[in-house]
């Protein structure tokens, strides 16, 4: 378990799962950079929905407005002060499509972006090369930084990982936002060290909102992500909260440690 303050950036920090988990480091000290739309909006919400005192978001956080595909705006978020010369200790990459009907049977879910997932990890990569070439090519220790990326259940090629009464909507309506997470995870799987040091992928079940459960109540199982060794194999189950899911994320992969290159099922 590491006790040092790490340094985070934070994509896609409005969603429930990552800005509860946000919310966890900045209470922990540590020191963030997010990347928002809208960063009035990012503020607002760690300060009513997460009682984050003002003080602490002026002392420990930097939004940068911008967009996830724009390689100068990821820029900023990547490096946690301008001038440090470093980039972030840990990167937590959590990006979604905003879903939309069609007049499909084959696909009556679609996104309003079918590819913002993959279009979005392609970006941050890039981003980290242009960096390189700029001097800035790993974090304060030396090492390159570690990504952390929330995707999603019934994208695994490996072992059954929702229950089976589960298969229609997984497997039909949900079929483009899941092969946008499929291509993001590709992206991470055949990095091989070019742009991070290690990767771990959180597959939770349905999100569902309300009050917290706690960690404890969370059921974990994993697979790997390249490696072909012995593994648990994935854990299955119908849902779990977005809070749960941040706050296991800051605490077991950026605090604990030891889910790199594992592909995490979370689930009550």
């Amino acid at each position: 378990m590491s006790t040092t303050k790490q340094t985070i950036a934070f994509f896609g920090a409005t969603g429930g799962c990552a800005s509860a988990s946000l919310a966890a480091a900045l209470r922990d000290g540590h020191t963030c950079t997010a990347l928002a739309r809208t960063p009035d909006k990012l503020r607002n919400l760690l300060t009513t929905a997460h009682s984050i005192p003002p003080s602490t978001l002026d002392a420990l956080l930097t939004i940068h407005a911008g967009d996830i595909k724009k390689s100068s705006d990821i820029q900023k978020v990547l490096v946690p002060s301008a001038n440090s010369g470093v980039l972030v200790d840990t990167i937590l990459f959590a990006v979604g499509g905003t879903p939309a009907l069609q007049t499909s049977i084959i696909k009556p879910i679609t996104l309003t972006d079918p590819h913002i997932c993959e279009a979005g990890m392609s970006a941050v990569l890039a981003a980290i090369s242009e960096l390189e070439k700029r001097g800035v090519s790993a974090t304060k220790d030396g090492r390159k930084p570690l990504m952390v990326v929330i995707s999603t259940t019934g994208v695994s090629s490996k072992k059954r990982d929702v229950p089976l009464l589960l298969y229609p909507l997984y497997h039909w309506m949900l079929q483009v936002p899941h092969a946008d997470k499929k291509k993001m995870e590709e992206l991470i799987f055949n990095d091989n060290g070019a742009h991070i040091q290690d990767f771990v992928v959180v597959r939770p079940t349905l999100l569902t909102d309300g009050e917290p459960q706690g960690i404890s109540k969370v059921r974990t199982g994993w697979e790997w992500g390249v490696k072909k060794e012995a593994e648990l194999g994935p854990t299955l189950g119908w849902s779990v909260g977005r809070r749960d899911v941040g706050e296991w994320i800051f605490r077991e992969c950026i605090v604990k440690g030891g889910w790199e290159g594992k592909c995490a099922t979370l689930t009550y």
